[in-house]
Formats: C-alpha cells, structure tokens, sequence
C-alpha cells in the first residue's frame, strides 16, 4: 500500500561543476521513523486464559471463538512464523497443536488476568495479538495504557482493536464497584451476543494487514467492528489544483512522486498552491474532525551536500475534508539560492467510533435484572486511555521541494 509518510525520497543536488549531481539523503529529522514491514514478521498471539473467557466456548450457533485458533494460525502463517501462548497471571508457551485446545471450555480455568504481563513480555519487532474480553485484575487499565505508550507509541507503532459479537453461555466476574458476578447466557438470539476483543500490536503495515485479513476469513455473519490507533492514518494521493508564482519542475528527479517539487517565478511576491488530497481511511481509522486541526512546519535548505535546519517557517496553511492550501512569502520562508525541503504534518483532531459507546456498559453496580452481557464494562474508559497515549494522529505529511537556486 502506497503511503505518504513511508518516505524515501533521493534529491539531486549540484556539484563539482555546476550542474552535474549527486544522490543525497532526505532530511534525518523528518525521515520516516516507521520501518516498512518485513517480509516475513514473526506474530505472537495469546489466549486469555481466564474463566470469564469460557462462556464464548460452550453454545455451537453463532461462535466465531470456536474456529478462532484455526484462523489466527492460518493468518499468522501467511505473514511468517507463529508462537502460541495463554495467560492468566503468568504467561505459558503453547507447544505444538495445544492451541488448538482454546476453542473449547477446558483451558480456561486461570482465576487472575494480567494482561500488562503481556505487554511487558512482547516484542515490538513482533506482531503481539491479544485475544480477551478486556478485563484486567485490579482495573489497570490506566497501567496498561502506559505501558504501551512506552512500548509501542513511543516507537512509532500502532494498536488495532477488533471487537467480535459472540453467543455465550457463562460467568461473568467482578462487575461492578461490589465486584459482583453474573451467570449469562446469549442463547442463539444475536441481539444477546457478546463481545470479545484481538488487541494487536506492532509495525503499522503489518497491524492493517492482519486485521483486512481477519475481516477476509470472516465467514459468519457476527457483528465485527474495528479500531486502529496510530500516529499516521495517511493513505493516498496529492492532484494540484491550483498555483500561483510557484511552477511545477522535475529537475532535481525526486525519486518519490508523492513528493512536490517546485521553483519559484518571483522570490519577492507570495508564493501558493492548492492540492486536492485523496484520502483512503484505512479499516477501524478513528472520524476526524477538519474544524480542529494541528499543523507542524519542518523547514531545511541544502549546505554543501547536507541538509541545515532553517528556522523560516513563515508559513500559511488550511485544510479541507479534501484539500489543502500552503502559501508562504519566499523572501520569508525560503533560503534564497538553495535547495529548500519543507513538510508539513497534518494532524486533524480525532474522536473514537460510535460503536464503542454502543458497546460500553458503565462500571455501575448492577442487578441480574438490569446487567446487559450484551456490552463490555468499562470498554469507553478502556480505549480512551489508549487513544489518548498517542501524542497526535496525522493524517498525512505533505513533503514539497522548492529550487530557490
């Protein structure tokens, strides 16, 4: 998949005698620091192992969780080698065709879930998934939170969140500020389902592949909704509109076409252009909200074969759902007579699906009467706390080369 954020751009700059070129780097610090996947990835994939996991084993109609084990090994296969494991409060390496047992009710018979043991266990060159009803001993949710803010977030890896309704028929534990526990049963009525969730973690690419293929084995028709949390949503392409004293060149051949380049008719009289953005929301992308946007600026002029850091960032921006506007003043914003780099990050603000609140039953005491198995507790609490351990989502960094020279 195309991306505008994976970039590895090579610009030719002058030297020796004048118009004869050299390859050299983009920018270090606007550099993609997400690594593109590997061709293989080694995914890792845990089974809570708990009681409250059982109750998605028991009813035939309806359960998706029983072929579970035969899908994720067949998905991790494709992307390279798979290792098994079950936790509850420790973590145990599955052997052989053992997880294969986790599609009826008898592995589940651990008493405490400790899911932070699993981040702290995972490898962020992996591919971790995480399948669970996101209950967590203790409620430490915000501890986890953490945790994967400093494991992944921290190193520019992203989380997805797949939500599967399941027929259940078993107990549910310590619902509620009393802690209390309800017997439930969904029966084959649909409306009565309940969810279970994957939680996966790792390189961008690899997190997106794995969930369209989840989405591609589905063969039952059980409600699935999908989350993907990341620094970068960008997927698409720039279509310029409109420029005025800035003029389209090819030049310096940038190798990535998604890069613009530019040079300028008059260096003291502004400089603008419109570009449409064609943008491809990735499956689970949070909606955006284009009346609250962030911009960031990154400027760079070409020195003797490197590139120097500028503090011009005299620079004017907006954006639509599809489009958006740069104009500047070069005598401002450009290094006269040199090679000028400029990207700008996109960030409009973000909000988590509607699904979640849908889903979400709130961490309230509660009669057998009134408790809805039908939702998660605490599920909006839970993936706030993740969506809010990611610094800022960009939509995408619009990279242009303007020869000033």
């Amino acid at each position: 998949m195309p991306r505008i954020f994976f970039i590895i751009i090579i610009l030719l700059c002058a030297s020796g005698c004048g118009n004869e070129i050299t390859e050299i780097d983009l920018p270090v610090a606007v550099k993609s620091e997400i690594d593109t996947v590997p061709e293989k990835i080694t995914t890792d994939i845990y089974f809570d192992a708990t009681v409250s996991m059982r109750g998605y084993t028991t009813l035939s109609g309806g359960n998706v969780y029983r072929t579970l084990p035969d899908i994720l090994s067949d998905i991790g296969g494709s992307m390279g080698e798979v290792n098994f494991y079950s936790f509850g409060e420790k973590i145990k390496p599955l052997v052989g065709k053992d997880y294969r047992r986790f599609s009826s009710p008898e592995p589940y018979n651990e008493i405490i879930t400790a899911a932070h043991n699993v981040i702290d266990k995972s490898e962020p060159s992996h591919l971790s998934v995480v399948i669970t009803d996101l209950f967590e001993s203790d409620a430490d949710w915000s501890n986890i939170a953490q945790k994967i803010r400093d494991k992944f977030f921290a190193n520019h890896l992203a989380i997805a969140v797949i939500g599967v309704k399941n027929s259940f028929s078993g107990d549910i534990f310590d619902v509620g500020l009393n802690a209390a526990k309800f017997r439930y049963d969904s029966n084959i009525l649909t409306e009565k389902f309940r969810p279970f969730y994957l939680l996966i973690l790792g390189n961008e690419v690899a997190v997106e592949n794995f969930m369209q293929k989840f989405k591609e084995h589905q063969t039952l028709p059980n409600e699935t909704k999908y989350l993907l949390l990341s620094e970068n949503h960008a997927s698409g392409t720039f279509t310029l509109l409109e420029v005025a004293n800035f003029f389209v060149e090819d030049r310096l051949n940038v190798a990535d076409k998604g890069v613009l380049e530019f040079g300028i008719d008059k260096f003291s009289e502004p400089a603008s252009f419109v570009a449409q953005f064609n943008y491809d929301a990735p499956l689970g992308a949070c909606p955006m909200n284009f009346d609250e946007i962030d911009y960031n600026v990154q400027n760079f002029y070409l020195e003797d074969g490197a590139w120097l850091s500028s503090a011009r960032k005299d620079l004017k921006n907006a954006m639509t759902a599809d489009e958006v506007s740069i104009e500047l003043m070069p005598e401002k914003t450009l290094c006269e007579g040199k090679i000028n780099f400029i990207q700008v990050t996109v960030s409009p603000n973000t909000k988590l699906p509607e699904w979640i609140n849908e889903w979400n039953m709130a961490n309230v005491d509660a009669t057998p009467e009134d408790f809805d198995g039908s939702k998660t507790v605490n599920l909006l609490h839970v993936l706030s706390s993740l969506k809010d351990s990611i610094h800022h989502t960009a939509l995408f960094k619009l990279n242009f080369v303007v020869d000033a020279r």
